[in-house]
């Protein structure tokens, strides 16, 4: 990062950029199907740790301050101990495993394998906190919590992975470096 008013910028940037997309849901069942692990991974995918951890905390903070930016346009602190918080929680550790790993495997092949890590434990964590808070047997939490996004997962993973890689080609063009 060139400077400290160039981070801020770029947080806020990536910040307001999970604002507006990560509330765009489809209901499916307890847990809708959403954009935000699509975004939050591409966050952590493109900036560096620092940055994509502070925006990821800031877009949680919003959300629980009231802001409608979570799945479905709701928000409360509420919404941080209901059925999907394992979900939104689990999403601050996208940053350092997608940014950290990535720094030491810088391929597409650690790209895709750190973004498939940070989204099998974001299904995992949300899956075992859904079975937790709604009392549900595991077979039906992962039925419920898992199993439906794995394919979606995947197609998220794809799209995160080319744009990712998209944007690291214009970063070395230009003085972006974020």
């Amino acid at each position: 990062m060139n400077s400290k008013t160039q981070r801020i910028a770029v947080t806020a940037v990536l910040t307001a950029l999970l604002l507006a997309v990560a509330p765009l849901a489809v209901n499916i069942g307890p847990v809708p199907l959403t954009l935000q692990t699509l975004i939050i991974a591409l966050v952590a995918s493109i900036a560096s740790t620092r940055v994509s951890l502070t925006a990821i905390s800031l877009y949680l903070l919003l959300g629980a301050l009231g802001l409608p930016v979570f799945a479905g346009f709701k928000g409360g602190f509420v919404l941080l101990l209901g059925p999907t918080a394992g979900y939104l929680w689990s999403f601050l550790l996208f940053a350092p495993i997608i940014g950290l790993s990535f720094k030491k495997w810088s391929t597409v092949t650690g790209l895709v394998i750190t973004n498939i890590i940070a989204s099998i434990l974001n299904l995992t964590f949300g899956t075992i906190w859904l079975a937790i808070s709604m009392n549900m047997p595991a077979q039906a939490a992962i039925t419920a919590g898992f199993t439906p996004f794995v394919a979606t997962g995947a197609l998220k993973i794809t799209v995160v992975v080319i744009v990712a890689i998209a944007v690291r080609k214009l970063q070395k063009r230009t003085v972006l470096a974020f």
